[in-house]
């Protein structure tokens, strides 16, 4: 539902919409180079976690496999999809600043 309160005026796009970022390869690279520079940050960082309890939690596997099972959807998720996650924000924000 549009509400119409009278104002007439047009604003303008802010930069990047309407633009194709799809196709935007050097964006796509920049967005995966912080996401690897967050990876490498978070493994430095954690280091002594991923050596000591982490390996010894995940292998052998261990019963009751659920539970095994969200640690290691855990783990991926920690040190894979976030770090994707916050190196493409960071990424396409640099990327549009100094681009």
């Amino acid at each position: 539902m549009a509400r119409d309160d009278g104002d007439d005026r047009e604003w303008p796009d802010p930069p990047g919409v309407g633009e194709d970022r799809s196709r935007d390869w050097g964006r796509l690279r920049f967005r995966l180079a912080c996401s690897a520079v967050v990876s490498l940050v978070l493994v430095v960082v954690f280091w002594g976690y991923i050596t000591g309890f982490l390996l010894d939690a995940l292998w052998p596997p261990q019963e009751p496999l659920t539970r095994w099972a969200t640690l290691v959807l855990l783990q991926v998720a920690g040190f894979l999809v976030l770090p994707l996650l916050v190196g493409g924000l960071v990424g396409d924000v640099l990327y549009d600043r100094f681009h």
